[in-house]
């Protein structure tokens, strides 16, 4: 990723073009601070990132409704349930052979 002024953008912008259509993301700078991206357009519409974020939403509030009234799961007990998981995995994997 690459960081360019607003002044050198605007000089250079059919270059900084062409290195966004090869696949870099360009950041414009107004004294110092982010303002713009260059991205390489990829066909999704915003209307597509707003159903997806909206997607994403819901299943949050499914997810907290779910959980709602139970404890929360201490970074110990996730840790081992993970190492549980992958201890199940292996042996799966070691009687199917």
């Amino acid at each position: 990723m690459t960081t360019i002024p607003a002044f050198e953008a605007k000089t250079k912008f059919g270059e900084l073009l062409d290195r966004v259509v090869g696949g870099e993301e360009i950041i414009i700078t107004r004294h110092e601070k982010p303002v713009a991206r260059l991205i390489p357009e990829d066909g999704r519409s915003l209307e597509e990132v707003r159903r997806a974020a909206e997607g994403l939403e819901s299943l949050q509030k499914e997810i907290a409704s779910f959980c709602a009234g139970k404890p929360p799961v201490s970074w110990k007990e996730f840790k081992s349930f993970v190492e549980e998981s992958r201890r199940q995995k292996v042996r799966r994997q070691t009687s199917l052979t």
